[in-house]
């Protein structure tokens, strides 16, 4: 497929008129350096190389601007790594693994950092034909059977209320159901997902993504935190840092998160795993406590990311600007929430704080509704009475007012959690955790 696609994607980059080579020449002169290099490339299609000055362009140009305003440079980021990942793997050795995994990892940072605009099936189809002729899944390190057992963790008094569970599901959603948060029980609306049981399973997981895949990953318990960071790795190394039945965890250094990263598009074999309910399509008014509320601006209205981390794994309290259906897919995830009218209580990081919350890499600063999307300072999960001492002592308004009002579950595999917008939450795995958040 390589050489004929690259042929495609050539013909398409010369017809002024296609709809990707109306948005590339956006990118003003530097689509025509653009063509001229990818002509270049066709004559001497092992110079992968040629396209690396345009992916870096590319990407400080995207980083520097809104999405509303990158498309261009987002298909030029995409379109440079397919041609990239072509021509290393064109030209290579049948057993070329390095060339043929430098190849899946330019097609999976297209999607992760650039969202692959118009390319996703197409690289999709790509990497499966990389990894069908050149890679094959290699056993994985071999891992001690002994687990240590779980040490009890630490339950503070931060609330003083539980989720309401709502059985049976409610017919309509309207109103009354939108305005508060609440559980639909395991093994109900959810009883027939197949990720029930296959995303427990870590060869399961390595086989729907093939060898040589990257994911992004936080580093770190905290992203409030100076050393948190983030960074690409690869799929496998990242599992294996996770306790699974059939494997445990590697010893490992370093808290290894992946949040809030939409692995259904880039891992589509998982999308046939879910159902979507009912409820993400429901079109809810605003609710009172939320009247700046409007649904994700894209075609769906529909936001679907995935939460998979290990034991311990904490999301401080931070806000929202979406409803939220929040399925527990493995394992088990304490969730804590207060309604909007604590925000005052919360000691949250704003704009006029220095503090690290507010620095770019806070996942919780959501551009759409800025004003609305705080994170606290408060640990609400603290990890000893000790820390929960300490912070009364920091937040004393926090701990006086907001116990009150605030709620807590533990969800299990199967449990939906919903819960309206602009609602202050914070969530701790309490095992190796995968969760799927549907915005709406």
């Amino acid at each position: 497929m390589s050489l004929e696609f690259f042929d495609q994607l050539l013909a398409e980059l010369s017809d002024e008129s296609h709809p990707c080579t109306v948005d590339l020449r956006r990118c003003g002169s530097a689509y025509l350096e653009f063509h001229a290099a990818a002509c270049s490339l066709r004559d001497n299609v092992d110079s992968s190389t040629s396209m690396k000055p345009f992916i870096d362009r590319a990407y400080r140009e995207m980083s520097s601007l809104p999405p509303s305003q990158s498309l261009c440079w987002r298909r030029l980021y995409t379109d440079a790594s397919l041609f990239c990942a072509i021509s290393e793997v064109s030209d290579s050795a049948q057993d070329d693994d390095a060339a043929a995994t430098e190849a899946v990892a330019a097609l999976d940072r297209a999607i992760i950092i650039a969202g692959a605009p118009g390319r996703l099936d197409a690289i999709n189809q790509l990497i499966k034909d990389i990894q069908d002729n050149h890679l094959m899944l290699k056993p994985l390190k071999s891992s001690s059977s002994h687990k240590h057992p779980l040490t009890q963790m630490y339950h503070s008094s931060a609330f003083f209320l539980s989720v309401p569970y709502i059985h049976p599901p409610p017919n309509v959603f309207g109103r009354e159901w939108s305005q508060k948060p609440f559980v639909l029980q395991r093994h109900g609306y959810v009883q027939g997902w197949k990720a029930l049981s296959s995303w427990a399973s870590i060869d399961y997981l390595r086989s729907v993504a093939g060898p040589g895949r990257l994911v992004p990953v936080e580093v770190g318990k905290d992203y409030r935190t100076e050393e948190w960071t983030q960074r690409l790795m690869t799929w496998d190394s990242f599992l294996e840092s996770l306790d699974f039945p059939e494997h445990p965890a590697q010893p490992q250094n370093e808290v290894l998160y992946l949040a809030q990263h939409n692995l259904l598009m880039q891992f589509p074999t998982l999308e046939g795993d879910i159902g979507i309910p009912e409820y993400v399509y429901a079109c809810p008014d605003p609710p009172s406590c939320y009247p700046a509320y409007k649904p994700p601006g894209n075609a769906d209205g529909l936001v679907i990311n995935v939460w998979l981390g290990p034991r311990g794994t904490i999301s401080p309290a931070h806000t929202d600007p979406f409803f939220n259906c929040y399925a527990q897919v493995v394992g088990r995830k304490t969730v804590w929430l207060a309604p909007p009218d604590v925000s005052d209580l919360m000691y949250s990081f704003d704009t006029s704080t220095s503090d690290t919350a507010d620095k770019s890499h806070n996942p919780a600063a959501n551009a759409t509704e800025p004003s609305m999307c705080n994170t606290s300072r408060v640990d609400v999960f603290p990890d000893s009475a000790e820390a929960e001492q300490a912070s009364r002592d920091a937040f004393p308004r926090f701990w006086k007012e907001v116990p009150q009002k605030a709620m807590c579950v533990t969800l299990a595999p199967g449990d939906v959690l919903f819960f309206p917008p602009g609602w202050w939450h914070a969530m701790r795995s309490e095992e190796t955790s995968f969760s799927v958040s549907m915005w709406f």
